[in-house]
């Protein structure tokens, strides 16, 4: 029994997932949801509170009913002035509300009462109309339901604007059987020659207007007259306004929430594919793999996915690099450890002192070689980052490659070194002693590869593009065509016949490269049609 009970409510959990599962969002989905109905919340409460409408409505109400209450109150003054014999009496008399009273409220809703000064009820419109009121009794036709709706929400926001805007503070209308001035302000009010206005609820909640004027010839007050009228043509108006709105606001929020469903859908789904696709990246231990491009994504979630793609190859790579540039630096240490270790064998087994003193040099040479490796790695592996640390200076190449020349001329002596520069100044944004590293290791090996007491040629000149182009060509015998690239690889070891093994690292053009497209330049090799290799190294211009 537990089982079958244990088994139904895992059913019962599943298809709630199962149903949920649709309505779920992210917490941008939410957000861009709740953005977009904040607006429309806005004008619900807007239209609930404010309610302008209603407030022009009641008072437009209250000057017709004045206005007519003033008319009769007068007329009902001359009538009765008609009446007086000699003094005029403070007083109203039954037989001037005979011919008068009949006359009011013909045909509406209007209702009339006429108090004495001392706050009796003389006449009351309602009474002598509910005398004469004939029966017609028929069968009740049944409400459409649309109608029913349509009270049941003018009801729901009567309610909650009359919440809002604080209507159950209005005083309330409770009539008396026996009537008296006492129960009306604005009876008392008028009785002492000042007309006033009031606004009740009655017992159902609906707005009764009153407005009580005194009966008054030139300055003698013969009695007050109160007219008051309900307030069902306003409700109805009201009530007609604020289905409109509702209609309204009902329609734009369905289309509001469907505008935001497709917003938010269009925009995290994507995002969500993406890091979902970058954390199976992650995971993988395949660093060829890569991410997978959006289809049909042409605004800013392609571009951001093309980046983020971008990003993942170009981390991809240097991953790779670093991975091969350790294993080609522990191989070139590898070497030179060897010879060491050999070198420390046999020195302990010999005692001839001249085969010491050679295999002493051949240490010495080996640690010489190490301390050079090691101090091209370092400088290889730092390069990148010193340059993006640091801000570039704006220099003239010129006069940067003419007093650099000056100052090796000394050094190789052995040479003629030709200057070609341009007459005018070329400034350039660069790392000063970065772009000298890398001329001086284009000329060092120009040097090294040319014949003795020969020429190298230096020329700097501008190129198109907003560039300038530092070419340094030597007489050696060139570089192989098959060549031309390799030289700029890591721990490339080919040199001049003649030379020390371990003299250079096999680093040099691969950090000056390194440095060239650090500055968004090139560095590349040709042979020229003159004898020997060219080297030719662009910067742009500032």
């Amino acid at each position: 029994m537990n089982s079958i009970i244990g088994l139904t409510k895992k059913c019962v959990e599943r298809l709630g997932e199962l149903c949920l599962a649709p309505f779920r969002m992210s917490r941008l989905s939410a957000r861009i949801m709740a953005i977009m109905l904040f607006p429309l919340a806005v004008f619900l409460v807007g239209l609930l509170s404010i309610d302008q409408y209603r407030t022009t409505l009641i008072m437009s109400e209250f000057t017709a009913l004045e206005r007519q209450g003033f008319t009769l109150a007068r007329s009902l003054a001359l009538a009765e002035a008609e009446l007086d014999v000699g003094i005029a009496r403070r007083k109203l008399s039954r037989r001037t509300m005979n011919h008068l009273i009949p006359l009011v409220g013909f045909g509406s809703e209007l209702r009339a009462r006429v108090f004495q000064p001392d706050g009796a009820l003389l006449a009351d419109t309602i009474r002598r109309g509910s005398a004469r009121v004939q029966t017609n009794l028929r069968r009740r036709d049944g409400i459409p339901w649309r109608i029913k709706m349509k009270r049941q929400i003018h009801h729901m926001m009567t309610h909650v604007t009359a919440m809002m805007n604080n209507s159950s503070a209005l005083p309330r209308y409770a009539e008396q059987v026996k009537q008296h001035a006492g129960h009306y302000r604005e009876v008392q009010s008028a009785l002492r020659g000042e007309p006033m206005r009031m606004l009740r609820l009655d017992r159902r909640s609906n707005l009764v207007l009153s407005v009580a004027v005194p009966i008054q010839d030139v300055r003698l007050v013969r009695g007050a007259l109160l007219v008051s009228i309900g307030g069902g043509k306003i409700e109805k108006e009201l009530a007609d306004v604020h289905i409109v709105f509702l209609e309204l606001f009902i329609a734009v929020l369905l289309v509001t929430i469907g505008l935001s469903v497709y917003l938010a859908r269009s925009i995290t789904t994507p995002i969500t594919q993406l890091a979902n696709a970058a954390e199976n990246l992650r995971r993988s231990s395949n660093l060829s793999a890569r991410l997978q491009r959006l289809p049909e994504r042409k605004d800013e979630i392609g571009q951001l996915s093309e980046s983020f793609i971008d990003l993942t190859d170009e981390l991809q790579k240097r991953m790779q690099a670093t991975a091969g540039f350790a294993a080609d630096v522990a191989h070139e240490l590898k070497n030179p450890l060897s010879s060491l270790r050999s070198a420390a064998e046999t020195i302990s087994r010999i005692s001839d002192p001249v085969q010491q003193q050679k295999l002493m040099n051949v240490i010495l040479q080996d640690v010489e070689r190490l301390n050079r490796l090691i101090t091209d790695i370092s400088q290889a592996s730092r390069v990148d980052t010193e340059i993006a640390d640091e801000q570039g200076r704006e220099i003239d190449i010129i006069e940067l490659v003419e007093n650099f020349v000056q100052m090796r001329r000394q050094s190789f002596a052995d040479h003629r070194i030709h200057l070609d520069l341009d007459d005018e100044p070329l400034m350039t944004r660069i790392h000063e002693g970065r772009i000298v590293q890398v001329i001086d290791n284009i000329l060092a090996n120009a040097v090294s590869f040319s014949p003795p007491k020969g020429e190298i040629f230096i020329t700097v000149k501008p190129v198109a593009s907003n560039k300038v182009a530092i070419t340094i060509r030597d007489q050696g015998q060139g570089i192989p065509e098959n060549r031309l690239e390799a030289v700029f690889a890591r721990f490339y070891s080919e040199r001049p016949s003649g030379e020390v093994f371990g003299e250079h690292s096999g680093l040099g053009l691969s950090i000056a490269r390194q440095i060239a497209e650090a500055h968004s330049g090139t560095l590349t090799a040709k042979n020229s049609d003159k004898g020997g290799a060219c080297f030719t190294l662009t910067l742009p211009l500032v």
